[in-house]
């Protein structure tokens, strides 16, 4: 199964030309757990590039459920795809723990894709790749039921942030259902010894099991 990415390609870093003109653009701005980067229908003013960290893009359905669409970890880029379709953000990007980002003003941006259109292409690459993860995601939700969905939530979290714990809430927000579903889910893989649980820690016991139950 295709996974959804956490560190992106640093989309800047490959240009070693850039630097100095990315020096002179960027905008430090550091964000504790649980700070907001930008919300859900403010206007985009530039790009947000991760530094160090772990952010998350949070959208809230029209019945009111957070979910989680994408972890972005340090190069990624935060923003882009509504900045480039002018139109207001669709979802709030959030620190999942202390993070660093640059922020780079829209009209700067706009200066560095016309002088040196290789970026551009490399940012079209960039869309279409997320493009594809974020289908893919969207068909394993739609196909898998919640047990196979919290399963493979809690193999891909333990795999990309072995020092994170992960609330309840969290995980469903990532695997697509709610939190009375993954506490009563972790409950049954706890009784199968396929999980145990401390507070708030889940550990994995039985990984070959649970990727069964994953049905990857």
């Amino acid at each position: 199964m295709e996974k959804m990415p956490v560190r992106a390609e640093n989309l800047f870093a490959s240009f070693p030309q850039l630097r100095a003109e990315l020096e002179q653009m960027k905008v430090a701005h550091h964000f504790r757990t649980g700070g907001i980067i930008f919300r859900a229908g403010e206007i985009p003013l530039g790009l947000y590039i991760v530094q160090e960290g772990l952010c998350k893009l949070e959208a809230i359905s029209e019945c009111g459920a957070a979910h989680t669409l994408r972890l972005v970890g340090p190069g990624g880029v935060l923003g882009y795809r509504s900045l480039f379709a002018d139109e207001p953000y669709h979802a709030s990007a959030i620190a999942v723990e202390n993070t660093d980002v640059y922020f780079i003003p829209k009209v700067e941006v706009m200066h560095l894709f016309h002088k040196h259109p290789e970026v551009t292409l490399r940012f079209l690459s960039h869309l279409a790749k997320d493009l594809r993860a974020a289908e893919t995601k969207w068909i394993h939700q739609i196909d898998k039921g919640a047990p196979q969905r919290v399963a493979e939530s809690l193999l891909f979290l333990s795999e990309k942030f072995k020092h994170a714990n992960w609330t309840r809430r969290e995980i469903a927000q990532w695997a697509g259902t709610t939190t009375e579903t993954v506490i009563r889910t972790l409950a049954q893989f706890e009784k199968e010894d396929l999980v145990a649980q401390a507070g708030r820690e889940i550990k994995i016991i039985d990984r070959e099991r649970l990727i069964e139950r994953a049905e990857i």
